[in-house]
């Protein structure tokens, strides 16, 4: 046992002087040795006790690690010769990222084994460097007064050239206009406002692999114009816009806010409700609202109101017919059919499931859900059977159905029956005639999408979009 210690404390000890040699050992390094040798002793007392508990394994454990120790010290003296065999000669290549011209004079700077190595590039843009070693993910770092400074990797300077890109001469320019459906109850886009944030961005390649992106923010003006002053850049630009909060009036039929979404109960009308708006996305749905009017009869004898449509691609056919008179529509004759035909009976438009006083007229409304139609609301009526339902007959001004303008006892139109509508759409331009036959949606919407990729790799080259928000992304309530 004793000559097995003894044989590992000697091999632990030359570890131990090996691994303090040094080119230069002073009177520090003797000192410090001596310390090191009496811990080793004091260490190797308590691995002595160890083996006497363990036996054999601890022993073969303390051979394992002395040898152990040796190769480390082996491989550390191979490093330098290792390192010496492998520095090589570089030559990194910089030119134009728009022009591809040679850019003489950049720095360019590699750090190897610890140091700091600069170079610049001749006439031809090449910078070379002698005897370095470096390792594959090194990097070429190059700058030049007036360029955008840029890298790259030693293992990509033999497949191109390193690119600079100058982006001090703004000479190009995007420029457009940002228009946004706000007012979906007109016919013509509105213009964003002042403060949108619009971003042109570009990808500046560093070389044959690699890149960075750089980006230009600009704002819109009071009116909703932009501008950007860019660079020429040889990938182009790349425009986005920030998020529109707004609100918008538009048509519907109901909204999530009444407790029945569906006619009669809730009648097609105008709101405004808060809107998020995103170009070229239009993910907000529009409702289809068709009906421009309606009319509106009295209450009956149960407090019911009865509602029927006007002209409708969902909800049978009802018709105005207006002459033009100074500038202004005056309704001649209305045709107003059998509504509960086109559904089951005892629905909610089934006229025969309304009871009013018999042989009476009731008053009828013109509803005018845009608010632009009527200008003098005609006067309307509606005549009771003596079964208190309403009664379809022709009228004197060739009208057919239930509601016909309004007369006297005698016959006689009321005064001011016919009314004045500020439009109607032309039905017989011989005869005069219009009608209320509007058979397009109320809402209207230019959701026009536009590509936001631009190229402009020439010096001077310009851009002038539009681009459009539409009728949003999404809204805080729905709608119906």
């Amino acid at each position: 046992m004793k000559s097995k210690l003894t044989i590992s404390l000697f091999m632990a000890l030359m570890v131990f002087i090996a691994s303090c040699t040094k080119d230069e050992f002073n009177e520090r390094d003797a000192i410090d040795a001596q310390k090191e040798l009496l811990n080793l002793k004091y260490q190797h007392e308590l691995d002595l006790e160890t083996l006497k508990q363990k036996g054999a394994t601890a022993l073969q454990q303390l051979l394992n690690a002395a040898a152990l120790e040796q190769l480390k010290l082996n491989d550390s003296l191979a490093t330098k010769s290792a390192i010496a065999a492998k520095k090589q000669d570089y030559s990194v290549t910089v030119v134009d990222v728009t022009t591809n011209v040679p850019i003489a004079d950049a720095d360019v700077t590699v750090s190897s084994e610890g140091k700091v190595y600069s170079a610049k590039t001749n006439t031809s843009g090449i910078a070379t460097f002698n005897s370095l070693y470096l390792f594959p993910t090194s990097a070429f770092l190059i700058s030049k007064t007036g360029y955008a400074a840029t890298q790259i990797l030693q293992q990509y300077i033999t497949t191109g050239p390193a690119k600079l890109w100058n982006p001090s001469e703004l000479s190009n320019e995007i420029t457009g206009t940002l228009f946004i459906e706000t007012d979906l109850t007109n016919l013509s886009p509105e213009k964003v406002g002042a403060n949108v944030l619009v971003t042109a961005s570009t990808t500046i390649p560093t070389g044959t692999v690699g890149s960075y992106n750089v980006y230009y923010p600009s704002y819109t003006t009071a009116d909703g114009t932009y501008s950007i002053k860019v660079p020429a850049a040889p990938n182009g630009y790349n425009l986005n816009f920030e998020q529109v909060i707004a609100d918008q009036k538009l048509y519907v039929n109901a909204t999530d806010d009444d407790p029945v979404t569906t006619f009669p109960a809730a009648l097609p009308r105008i709101e405004t409700i808060k809107t998020y708006y995103k170009v070229n996305s239009y993910l907000a749905t529009l409702p289809n609202v068709y009906n421009y009017y309606y009319f509106k009869v009295v209450p009956d004898k149960g407090g019911r109101i009865l509602y029927l449509p006007g002209y409708s691609n969902s909800y049978g056919y009802g018709q105005v017919f207006t002459t033009a008179v100074n500038g202004q529509f005056q309704v001649e004759k209305i045709y107003t059919y059998n509504y509960y035909y086109y559904y089951p009976s005892g629905s909610l438009f089934d006229l025969t499931t309304f009871s009013y006083e018999p042989n009476t007229k009731v008053d009828v409304e013109l509803v005018d859900v845009s608010g632009t139609l009527i200008q003098a609301a005609p006067k309307l009526a509606a005549q009771v059977g003596s079964n208190g339902k309403l009664m379809s007959y022709s009228s004197p001004e060739g009208g057919s159905g239930y509601i016909h303008l309004k007369r006297d006892a005698a016959g006689t139109l009321v005064p001011n029956a016919k009314g004045a509508l500020a439009r109607s759409a032309i039905y017989d331009s011989l005869s005069n005639l219009y009608s209320l036959n509007f058979t397009g949606a109320i809402n209207t919407s230019s959701n026009r999408i536009y590509a936001n990729t631009f190229l402009l790799p020439t010096k001077g080259d310009k851009k002038v979009v539009n681009f459009y928000y539409g009728s949003g992304e999404s809204r805080v309530k729905q709608v119906y």
